[in-house]
């Protein structure tokens, strides 16, 4: 069985792309990101191409946006290109047949308030002047 099941983030603007003179295709990345951790706790992603046709095509060219959190799942296609250089370049692209919102509107536009928001100042561990005398007002000398 070749059916692709993920979730990710979509890393580009949803690209309309020719096959020829024949029918539109939409393509786009989502990232996606794995199980494991490195480096002190640094996430593992990776950037999975895919490929919308018919209906599908027409919802990602309308509603996909960059950073929008989608679901997906369709069959994994291998296939190759020879580059400028002449070298195969290997690819691997999920054809779409299933295309879903992976939050809601007011997740979207939460998310996005919190990663604009910058991060809370540092406290001031610095150490305060102590006025003179003041060890004369301390009730333990």
């Amino acid at each position: 069985m070749n059916k692709w099941i993920g979730s990710g983030t979509v890393s580009e603007e949803p690209v309309i792309r020719y096959d020829g003179d024949k029918a539109s295709f939409v393509a786009f990345t989502i990232m996606t990101k794995r199980n494991t951790k490195y480096e002190e706790g640094k996430q593992m992603v990776d950037f999975v191409d895919c490929k919308c046709i018919g209906h599908n095509a027409e919802f990602a060219k309308n509603y996909l946006r960059k950073g929008k959190k989608i679901e997906v799942t369709g069959p994994l296609q291998s296939g190759f290109y020879k580059n400028k250089d002449g070298a195969k370049v290997y690819t691997k692209t999920v054809l779409v047949e299933e295309l879903v919102f992976a939050e809601t509107k007011a997740e979207e536009d939460a998310r996005k308030e919190t990663e604009q928001t910058p991060p809370p100042a540092a406290p001031d561990n610095s150490f305060m002047e102590i006025p003179e005398g003041i060890d004369q007002e301390m009730p333990f000398n």
